[in-house]
């Protein structure tokens, strides 16, 4: 059996000023030819890394791998056209050149948008439908954050989305994809339910670490156990994406349309039920530096600056914090970092040792704030280091030149792009030992819980400015017709469930029948 692999993964932010065009994402991620992609992904913690695992494994002794391009990069605003049209030449030529297929696996986020396009994915997939027909099964992994439309479900044969936030299992979902495709050319038939859930949550107030959507995660898990689901995947949509119609989704593969309909429908009901419990627990800035200035724990305290995180599409650049400590809070010591190209250059111009006046944030969001300070050049970096937290060890990150400005009692990593944001490396690699500081800032949301774990005291969610707002009401969504949850509150008996049976070789266009 023929197999071939690609990637096209960026989770978009509709509010963010950053423009991910080609550039952007050669210098974010990485745009590979089809030639390079198992050499990047072959030994990587990655999906398509669990995926080669599973169909170079002896159970799949009779598979021929093909690959396609490998296009990733980190979050920002909705996709150029330019990046579509590179990333669709190269794979077209890549499906060209394996003839005949039997399996296409494709490693998405779920929340790409273009300028063009809401639902980047469906349209890839509706486009490498019509090139290789209804009898090349399509399977793709995604992030648990994707917005997964019909359209999608429609054009895919096999969904997985990660199972954890932080998400530590992203080698894991690209497994489970394998198998489940690897199980469908095997000739096993079995029926997907698919439920939109009329919710946006913060991605802040939610993690399958502890509480409700760690309940709802277990259960769905001891549905696999109990052999009621082969697999399941539970999104809770991207929060910052303006599209017209935006959902959360369930989506359930089982052996009995009765299986999948009930699984389905339990699983929406239950996600949907707890949308009030999903709220972020926000305070101010300035309540969060008085608790740090007041705490007697030897550990800091976390400010998550969550509204500027690059990991959710915002540029980083954002001085909000260092503002507060300056004027309302000088004794406390804290670390701060800033994407702030021009500032890192100055201090290289400046030398280790000087101080000098510096504008520091605002260089890109109008929404951040900018200050200008007297700051001490500490030291300088060329901005790379290598990750330690959970999904991401051993990876090479690099921010572009750094400096760590000291600007009275706060150590500022100033940096040309922050990426690596809950990682304990991104200060650490810099002389920045967080254990030494009464507060730090990380711009994340929930993926710093992880390697956090045994330096934090106290974690705080900061009511802060930026693209990747907590607050989703103070966000200015156009487009969305706000359909849905925070916006609308309606009480729903029982989510709506669409059915459609996975096998082989299935007719396009007539795949499924709704269920209430």
């Amino acid at each position: 059996m023929r197999v071939l692999l690609t990637e096209f993964r960026q989770e978009s932010n509709s509010f963010s000023p950053v423009e991910s065009d080609l550039r952007f994402w050669q210098l974010n991620g990485w745009t590979l030819e089809a030639s390079e992609l198992y050499a990047k992904h072959k030994s990587e913690e990655s999906a398509l890394g669990g995926m080669i695992s599973v169909l170079e494994s002896p159970e799949s002794f009779n598979v021929e791998l093909r690959f396609g391009p490998a296009f990733y990069t980190q979050s920002g605003g909705p996709v150029t056209q330019d990046v579509i049209d590179a990333y669709w030449s190269k794979l077209k030529a890549a499906l060209a050149d394996a003839e005949h297929l039997d399996a296409i696996l494709i490693s998405f986020h779920g929340a790409l948008q273009s300028q063009r396009f809401d639902d980047v994915e469906a349209e890839i997939v509706r486009q490498v439908r019509e090139k290789v027909g209804d009898s090349c099964v399509i399977g793709a992994s995604t992030d648990l954050h994707g917005y997964i439309s019909e359209r999608l479900i429609d054009s895919l044969d096999v969904l997985c989305g990660y199972q954890t936030y932080p998400h530590v299992d992203l080698a894991e979902t690209g497994a489970r994809t394998a198998r489940l495709v690897l199980s469908v050319l095997n000739g096993e038939e079995f029926h997907c339910g698919y439920a939109a859930v009329p919710m946006m949550v913060s991605a802040a107030s939610y993690t399958t670490n502890s509480g409700p959507f760690k309940e709802l995660i277990t259960r769905a898990q001891a549905m696999v156990v109990s052999g009621r689901l082969r697999d399941f995947s539970i999104y809770q949509m991207q929060p910052w994406l303006d599209i017209d119609h935006p959902n959360s989704t369930v989506v359930v593969y089982a052996a009995t349309s009765d299986e999948a309909q009930n699984c389905a429908g339990e699983l929406a009901d239950e996600l949907y039920g707890m949308r009030h419990d999903l709220t972020a627990d926000v305070h101010t800035i300035s309540a969060i530096a008085e608790r740090a200035a007041s705490s007697e724990s030897h550990k800091p305290v976390i400010l998550v600056d969550s509204a500027d995180s690059s990991n959710a599409g915002a540029p980083g650049d954002s001085a909000a914090v260092l503002d507060v400590l300056m004027h309302d809070y000088p004794q406390v010591r804290a670390a701060t970092i800033i994407a702030d190209p021009a500032a890192a250059d100055a201090a290289f111009a400046a030398g280790i040792g000087s101080t000098e006046s510096f504008s520091l944030g605002g260089t890109v969001d109008p929404r951040a704030p900018r200050v200008q300070v007297h700051g001490f050049v500490r030291s300088l970096h060329d901005g790379t280091f290598i990750a330690q937290g959970v999904g991401s060890v051993g990876s090479d990150i690099d921010l572009g030149r750094a400096a760590v400005i000291r600007v009275g009692n706060v150590d500022v990593l100033v940096c040309h792009a922050i990426s690596g944001n809950g990682d304990p490396q991104l200060y650490r690699a810099f002389g920045i030992d967080q254990q030494m500081y009464d507060l730090v800032v990380v711009k994340a949301n929930t993926s710093y819980k992880a390697g956090y774990e045994s330096i934090a005291g106290e974690s705080y969610l900061a009511d802060s400015p930026g693209a990747a707002a907590s607050n989703l009401l103070s966000l200015n969504f156009t487009k969305s017709n706000l359909a849905v949850y925070p916006w609308v509150d309606d009480e729903i008996a029982k989510m709506p469930v669409l059915l459609r049976k996975v096998s082989r070789k299935v007719g396009h266009g007539h795949r499924h029948n709704r269920a209430n």
